[in-house]
Protein backbone atom coordinates (compact mmCIF):
# COMPACT_ATOMS: atom_id res chain seq x y z
CA UNK A 1 0.00 0.00 0.00
CA UNK A 2 1.12 3.45 -0.80
CA UNK A 3 1.64 6.40 1.23
CA UNK A 4 -0.06 8.61 -1.47
CA UNK A 5 -3.11 5.88 -1.10
CA UNK A 6 -3.36 6.59 2.68
CA UNK A 7 -3.33 10.53 2.11
CA UNK A 8 -5.87 10.52 -0.38
CA UNK A 9 -8.05 8.43 1.72
CA UNK A 10 -6.75 10.89 4.73
CA UNK A 11 -5.57 7.64 6.56
CA UNK A 12 -2.79 8.69 9.36
CA UNK A 13 -0.12 5.77 8.85
CA UNK A 14 2.55 5.51 11.63
CA UNK A 15 5.00 2.85 10.71
CA UNK A 16 7.37 0.98 12.79
CA UNK A 17 5.63 2.26 16.13
CA UNK A 18 7.45 0.03 18.77
CA UNK A 19 4.73 -2.10 21.16
CA UNK A 20 6.72 -4.13 22.98
CA UNK A 21 10.07 -5.68 23.82
CA UNK A 22 10.24 -9.48 24.74
CA UNK A 23 13.79 -10.60 25.81
CA UNK A 24 14.91 -6.86 24.97
CA UNK A 25 14.12 -7.22 21.18
CA UNK A 26 11.68 -4.68 20.29
CA UNK A 27 8.59 -5.07 18.39
CA UNK A 28 6.66 -3.01 15.90
CA UNK A 29 3.54 -2.32 14.36
CA UNK A 30 1.81 0.12 11.64
CA UNK A 31 -0.80 2.02 13.03
CA UNK A 32 -3.86 3.03 10.50
CA UNK A 33 -6.08 5.70 11.94
CA UNK A 34 -8.50 8.00 9.86
CA UNK A 35 -7.82 11.68 10.46
CA UNK A 36 -10.88 12.08 12.37
CA UNK A 37 -9.65 9.47 15.23
CA UNK A 38 -9.92 10.47 18.64
CA UNK A 39 -6.83 11.28 20.78
CA UNK A 40 -7.89 9.97 24.19
CA UNK A 41 -9.11 12.59 25.73
CA UNK A 42 -12.16 12.62 28.19
CA UNK A 43 -14.91 13.61 25.39
CA UNK A 44 -12.80 12.63 22.57
CA UNK A 45 -15.09 9.71 20.47
CA UNK A 46 -13.18 6.55 20.87
CA UNK A 47 -12.73 3.95 17.85
CA UNK A 48 -13.66 0.70 17.34
CA UNK A 49 -10.59 -1.31 16.07
CA UNK A 50 -9.01 -4.15 14.11
CA UNK A 51 -5.59 -6.30 14.84
CA UNK A 52 -4.62 -7.46 11.71
CA UNK A 53 -2.52 -10.63 12.43
CA UNK A 54 -0.41 -11.59 8.85
CA UNK A 55 0.24 -14.96 7.85
CA UNK A 56 3.84 -16.64 8.42
CA UNK A 57 3.90 -20.32 8.15
CA UNK A 58 5.55 -19.90 11.69
CA UNK A 59 8.25 -17.40 10.50
CA UNK A 60 8.57 -14.04 11.19
CA UNK A 61 5.60 -12.07 8.99
CA UNK A 62 5.32 -9.28 6.50
CA UNK A 63 2.90 -6.28 7.89
CA UNK A 64 3.14 -5.77 4.67
CA UNK A 65 0.56 -8.33 3.02
CA UNK A 66 -2.32 -7.31 5.07
CA UNK A 67 -1.54 -3.26 5.05
CA UNK A 68 -4.63 -3.15 1.94
CA UNK A 69 -7.08 -4.73 4.45
CA UNK A 70 -5.80 -1.58 7.25
CA UNK A 71 -6.41 0.84 4.61
CA UNK A 72 -9.55 -0.44 3.61
CA UNK A 73 -11.06 -0.76 6.97
CA UNK A 74 -9.35 2.57 8.44
CA UNK A 75 -11.38 3.86 5.26
CA UNK A 76 -14.33 2.47 6.89
CA UNK A 77 -13.95 4.08 10.55
CA UNK A 78 -11.43 1.62 12.42
CA UNK A 79 -8.45 1.99 13.85
CA UNK A 80 -6.26 -0.40 12.89
CA UNK A 81 -2.71 -2.10 13.50
CA UNK A 82 -0.91 -4.87 12.13
CA UNK A 83 2.01 -6.07 14.23
CA UNK A 84 5.40 -8.26 14.19
CA UNK A 85 5.80 -11.26 16.06
CA UNK A 86 8.55 -13.79 16.69
CA UNK A 87 9.30 -16.43 14.28
CA UNK A 88 9.77 -20.05 15.23
CA UNK A 89 13.35 -19.02 13.51
CA UNK A 90 13.36 -16.65 17.18
CA UNK A 91 11.84 -18.24 19.94
CA UNK A 92 9.02 -21.04 19.49
CA UNK A 93 5.20 -21.62 20.90
CA UNK A 94 4.27 -19.74 23.15
CA UNK A 95 6.22 -16.73 22.16
CA UNK A 96 3.70 -15.71 19.13
CA UNK A 97 0.67 -15.73 20.89
CA UNK A 98 1.88 -13.56 23.84
CA UNK A 99 3.42 -11.03 21.36
CA UNK A 100 -0.36 -11.07 19.99
CA UNK A 101 -1.72 -10.37 23.27
CA UNK A 102 1.27 -7.90 23.93
CA UNK A 103 0.03 -5.74 20.58
CA UNK A 104 -4.07 -6.36 21.67
CA UNK A 105 -3.02 -5.23 25.36
CA UNK A 106 -1.06 -2.35 24.09
CA UNK A 107 -3.63 -0.73 21.81
CA UNK A 108 -6.01 -0.72 24.89
CA UNK A 109 -3.67 1.31 27.08
CA UNK A 110 -2.02 3.35 24.11
CA UNK A 111 -4.45 6.41 25.28
CA UNK A 112 -3.14 8.71 22.48
CA UNK A 113 -4.42 6.24 20.31
CA UNK A 114 -8.15 6.78 20.82
CA UNK A 115 -9.69 3.02 21.04
CA UNK A 116 -12.70 2.02 22.33
CA UNK A 117 -11.63 -0.31 24.69
CA UNK A 118 -14.71 -2.92 23.98
CA UNK A 119 -14.88 -3.11 20.76
CA UNK A 120 -11.38 -4.72 19.24
CA UNK A 121 -11.42 -7.50 17.25
CA UNK A 122 -8.95 -9.20 14.83
CA UNK A 123 -8.31 -10.46 11.31
CA UNK A 124 -5.44 -13.14 10.23
CA UNK A 125 -4.76 -14.92 7.46
CA UNK A 126 -3.17 -18.88 7.57
CA UNK A 127 -0.56 -18.51 10.77
CA UNK A 128 -2.19 -15.66 11.74
CA UNK A 129 -5.74 -16.79 11.89
CA UNK A 130 -4.61 -19.68 13.97
CA UNK A 131 -3.39 -17.25 16.20
CA UNK A 132 -6.00 -14.52 16.11
CA UNK A 133 -8.67 -17.26 17.09
CA UNK A 134 -6.60 -18.22 19.19
CA UNK A 135 -6.49 -15.19 21.04
CA UNK A 136 -10.06 -14.78 20.77
CA UNK A 137 -10.62 -18.07 22.89
CA UNK A 138 -7.70 -17.73 25.51
CA UNK A 139 -9.02 -14.55 26.98
CA UNK A 140 -7.21 -14.01 29.96
CA UNK A 141 -5.16 -16.84 30.04
CA UNK A 142 -2.61 -16.90 32.68
CA UNK A 143 0.51 -18.69 30.69
CA UNK A 144 -0.54 -16.24 27.28
CA UNK A 145 0.29 -12.93 29.04
CA UNK A 146 3.07 -10.85 27.92
CA UNK A 147 5.14 -10.01 30.95
CA UNK A 148 5.30 -6.68 32.34
CA UNK A 149 8.62 -6.63 31.63
CA UNK A 150 7.97 -7.03 27.77
CA UNK A 151 6.92 -3.45 27.87
CA UNK A 152 10.03 -1.79 29.49
CA UNK A 153 11.69 0.60 27.20
CA UNK A 154 8.26 0.87 25.47
CA UNK A 155 7.15 4.44 25.41
CA UNK A 156 3.72 3.71 27.42
CA UNK A 157 2.71 2.81 31.15
CA UNK A 158 4.25 -0.86 31.51
CA UNK A 159 2.39 -1.63 34.28
CA UNK A 160 -1.35 -0.44 32.10
CA UNK A 161 -0.39 -2.62 29.54
CA UNK A 162 0.61 -5.39 31.25
CA UNK A 163 -2.54 -5.43 33.06
CA UNK A 164 -4.84 -4.52 29.85
CA UNK A 165 -7.22 -6.63 28.93
CA UNK A 166 -6.87 -8.98 26.28
CA UNK A 167 -10.18 -10.31 24.97
CA UNK A 168 -11.73 -9.57 21.61
CA UNK A 169 -14.89 -8.62 20.76
CA UNK A 170 -15.17 -10.45 17.24
CA UNK A 171 -12.60 -12.50 14.98
CA UNK A 172 -12.16 -12.93 11.20
CA UNK A 173 -9.78 -15.96 10.53
CA UNK A 174 -9.26 -16.91 6.68
CA UNK A 175 -7.45 -19.47 5.72
CA UNK A 176 -5.98 -21.14 9.08
CA UNK A 177 -6.18 -24.18 10.62
CA UNK A 178 -8.11 -24.36 14.29
CA UNK A 179 -8.34 -28.02 15.49
CA UNK A 180 -4.57 -28.87 15.53
CA UNK A 181 -5.46 -32.32 16.48
CA UNK A 182 -7.18 -33.18 13.12
CA UNK A 183 -3.47 -31.29 10.98
CA UNK A 184 -1.22 -33.36 9.54
CA UNK A 185 2.41 -32.37 10.65
CA UNK A 186 3.80 -29.74 8.80
CA UNK A 187 7.37 -28.49 8.79
CA UNK A 188 5.72 -25.39 9.65
CA UNK A 189 4.06 -26.30 12.36
CA UNK A 190 6.44 -28.67 13.99
CA UNK A 191 8.96 -25.80 13.84
CA UNK A 192 6.53 -23.19 15.33
CA UNK A 193 5.79 -25.91 18.22
CA UNK A 194 9.32 -26.66 18.82
CA UNK A 195 8.75 -30.54 17.82
CA UNK A 196 6.35 -32.95 16.47
CA UNK A 197 3.48 -34.31 18.46
CA UNK A 198 5.23 -36.88 20.21
CA UNK A 199 8.06 -35.16 20.99
CA UNK A 200 5.95 -31.60 21.77
CA UNK A 201 2.74 -33.24 22.99
CA UNK A 202 2.06 -29.97 25.44
CA UNK A 203 2.59 -27.32 22.78
CA UNK A 204 0.38 -28.94 20.20
CA UNK A 205 -2.30 -29.27 22.67
CA UNK A 206 -2.03 -25.62 24.20
CA UNK A 207 -1.64 -23.99 20.51
CA UNK A 208 -4.48 -25.45 19.22
CA UNK A 209 -7.91 -23.25 19.31
CA UNK A 210 -10.04 -26.53 19.77
CA UNK A 211 -8.61 -26.90 23.18
CA UNK A 212 -10.14 -24.41 24.75
CA UNK A 213 -13.80 -25.28 23.44
CA UNK A 214 -13.93 -28.65 25.93
CA UNK A 215 -12.76 -32.48 25.48
CA UNK A 216 -9.77 -31.30 23.32
CA UNK A 217 -12.40 -30.21 20.51
CA UNK A 218 -14.98 -33.19 20.73
CA UNK A 219 -18.05 -31.64 20.24
CA UNK A 220 -19.93 -33.01 23.75
CA UNK A 221 -17.14 -33.70 25.54
CA UNK A 222 -17.12 -30.40 27.58
CA UNK A 223 -17.02 -30.24 31.29
CA UNK A 224 -18.79 -26.83 32.94
CA UNK A 225 -15.06 -25.00 33.70
CA UNK A 226 -14.77 -25.36 29.97
CA UNK A 227 -18.76 -24.72 29.22
CA UNK A 228 -18.33 -21.16 30.85
CA UNK A 229 -15.03 -20.52 29.04
CA UNK A 230 -16.25 -21.32 25.86
CA UNK A 231 -19.41 -18.83 26.98
CA UNK A 232 -17.08 -15.95 26.87
CA UNK A 233 -16.07 -16.39 23.48
CA UNK A 234 -16.73 -13.45 21.02
CA UNK A 235 -18.30 -14.26 17.15
CA UNK A 236 -16.30 -15.71 15.09
CA UNK A 237 -16.11 -15.78 11.13
CA UNK A 238 -13.97 -18.25 8.77
CA UNK A 239 -13.38 -17.93 5.24
CA UNK A 240 -11.39 -19.88 3.37
CA UNK A 241 -11.06 -21.01 -0.53
CA UNK A 242 -12.33 -24.35 -1.89
CA UNK A 243 -8.50 -25.24 -3.82
CA UNK A 244 -6.36 -24.81 -0.76
CA UNK A 245 -3.82 -26.76 -0.99
CA UNK A 246 -1.86 -25.47 1.89
CA UNK A 247 -5.11 -25.50 4.69
CA UNK A 248 -7.48 -27.99 3.42
CA UNK A 249 -10.86 -25.77 3.54
CA UNK A 250 -12.19 -28.62 5.76
CA UNK A 251 -10.50 -27.14 8.42
CA UNK A 252 -12.37 -24.32 9.20
CA UNK A 253 -15.49 -26.21 8.62
CA UNK A 254 -14.83 -28.65 10.84
CA UNK A 255 -13.68 -26.13 13.54
CA UNK A 256 -16.98 -24.28 12.65
CA UNK A 257 -18.83 -27.24 13.27
CA UNK A 258 -17.26 -27.12 16.85
CA UNK A 259 -17.79 -23.37 17.65
CA UNK A 260 -21.47 -24.35 16.80
CA UNK A 261 -21.59 -27.17 19.35
CA UNK A 262 -19.83 -24.74 22.15
CA UNK A 263 -22.95 -22.56 21.76
CA UNK A 264 -20.30 -19.96 19.95
CA UNK A 265 -22.24 -17.54 17.26
CA UNK A 266 -19.99 -18.56 14.50
CA UNK A 267 -20.10 -18.58 10.58
CA UNK A 268 -18.17 -20.06 7.73
CA UNK A 269 -18.17 -19.21 4.70
CA UNK A 270 -15.82 -21.34 1.89
CA UNK A 271 -15.11 -19.50 -1.53
CA UNK A 272 -14.97 -21.36 -4.93
CA UNK A 273 -12.28 -21.04 -7.24
CA UNK A 274 -9.45 -19.76 -4.26
CA UNK A 275 -6.68 -21.48 -3.04
CA UNK A 276 -4.80 -20.51 0.27
CA UNK A 277 -4.06 -16.56 -1.06
CA UNK A 278 -8.19 -15.85 -1.05
CA UNK A 279 -7.69 -12.90 0.62
CA UNK A 280 -5.17 -11.93 -2.07
CA UNK A 281 -7.01 -13.29 -5.26
CA UNK A 282 -10.76 -12.66 -3.94
CA UNK A 283 -10.69 -9.18 -2.07
CA UNK A 284 -13.83 -8.49 -2.68
CA UNK A 285 -14.78 -11.53 -1.62
CA UNK A 286 -12.77 -11.53 1.87
CA UNK A 287 -13.70 -7.74 2.61
CA UNK A 288 -17.11 -7.97 1.63
CA UNK A 289 -17.82 -10.75 4.81
CA UNK A 290 -14.93 -8.73 6.64
CA UNK A 291 -16.75 -5.64 6.50
CA UNK A 292 -20.12 -7.13 7.06
CA UNK A 293 -18.90 -9.00 10.30
CA UNK A 294 -17.21 -6.84 12.25
CA UNK A 295 -19.99 -3.93 11.34
CA UNK A 296 -22.40 -6.19 12.97
CA UNK A 297 -20.20 -6.87 15.71
CA UNK A 298 -17.78 -4.16 16.66
CA UNK A 299 -20.02 -1.09 15.85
Amino acid sequence: MSDSLADAARIDVRRGVTFAAPDGSPLHLDLYRPATAGVGTADAARRAAVVLVPGSRGRAPDSGELARYALDLAERGYVCVVPAYRGSDVASFPAQIRDLKAAIRWLRAADDVGVDPDRVGAFGHGTGAHLAVLAAVTAGEASFAPHESAFAGVPIDAAAASSAHDGLAAVVGVAGTYALEHQPETDGLVALLGGDRESAPDAWERASPSTYLGGNGQPGARDTSQTDAAADVPPILLLHGEDDDVVPAMASELFHDMLEESDVTAECVVAADAGHGVHETQRPFTLGWTEAFFDRHLR
